[in-house]
């Protein structure tokens, strides 16, 4: 088995959701015209032969309790998302936390 990728992300200085964005596709070194969706994101992190680093791999996110209202949901429902993706056997998780 592949070994499986940590990425910690520290979301205590995002202000706006591009902050959020930027930060993941750096980690996965996404190209510059990744689409800034849960579309976008499920193809690029399921489907594949997108990003630079490829599943496996657990994203850990801080800092949600230091973020505006608007960028905390956007978090929370990619923390839903990943949950999802795993839940259907793909080799990706996340924790998410405060």
């Amino acid at each position: 088995m592949a070994d499986v990728k940590t990425f910690f992300l520290d979301g205590t200085n995002w202000r706006t959701k591009d902050d959020f964005y930027n930060a993941f596709f750096k980690a996965v070194g996404a190209p510059d015209w990744h689409g800034r969706n849960f579309n976008a994101l499920r193809d690029s992190i399921i489907t594949g032969q997108i990003n630079q680093i490829e599943i496996p791999y657990t994203i850990q996110i801080s800092g949600l309790d230091k973020m505006p209202s608007n960028v905390k949901s956007l978090v929370e429902d990619f923390c839903s998302l990943i949950k999802e993706f795993h839940a259907e056997g793909h080799a990706v998780d996340i924790v998410c936390q405060g």
